[in-house]
């Protein structure tokens, strides 16, 4: 698990590092970073948000019958997980997986108050510029091996995604995987 941890955290590390010097050295205003990490209720979320969510839903499950895979089931309390990371990250004006309060996945989790899970994992992404978000995220995911793992692992059976959406055109996305005990 720790070696896990490592090797996205150094995925991240060069990811953040590419997407500085690529945002600093050209005009292009075109941006996309991801990373992977294996009750209070949150705003409600834009229909455009959830538009972006259940496409982006749809397009995963999608990717998993192509290979046999069972689909995800959608779960709401998993989508408040990941909204309410996403608007922490938008609000804040940040890109992690931990939050603005220093929480990470697990911890969310536990203080919407669910705790009868045997594992949790989370794929974010942050882009901006890019026409069809929800289909960008999602093949960005797929070229990286931790977020496809985490998209096609079949251990996962529910799922929640969440969409914060800037006024700029910028997008943080929170997808939210569950394993009940």
């Amino acid at each position: 698990m720790l070696k896990s941890i490592a090797a996205v955290s150094l995925l991240l590390a060069a990811l953040l590092s590419v997407a500085n010097s690529q945002t600093n050295s050209t005009t292009d205003a075109r941006e996309f970073q991801v990373a992977a990490y294996t009750r209070v209720r949150t705003v409600k979320p834009s229909d455009a948000a959830v538009s972006i969510e259940r496409l982006a839903f749809d397009l995963i499950n999608k990717k998993r019958a192509a290979i046999g895979l069972e689909p995800l089931t959608w779960n709401d309390d998993l989508a408040e997980v990941a909204r309410t990371h996403s608007q922490d990250m938008a609000n804040q004006k940040f890109f992690s997986h931990r939050g603005s309060d220093g929480t990470m996945v697990d911890d969310r989790a536990d203080k919407l108050g669910l705790r009868d899970w045997a594992a949790i994992g989370e794929n974010i992404a942050f882009e901006r510029g890019f026409e069809n978000a929800a289909e960008f995220a999602v093949e960005r995911w797929m070229e990286s091996p931790a977020h496809k793992q985490n998209l096609l692992d079949q251990r996962w059976k529910e799922t929640g995604m969440g969409v914060a959406i800037l006024p700029d055109g910028t997008y943080y996305f929170t997808q939210v995987f569950l394993l009940r005990d």
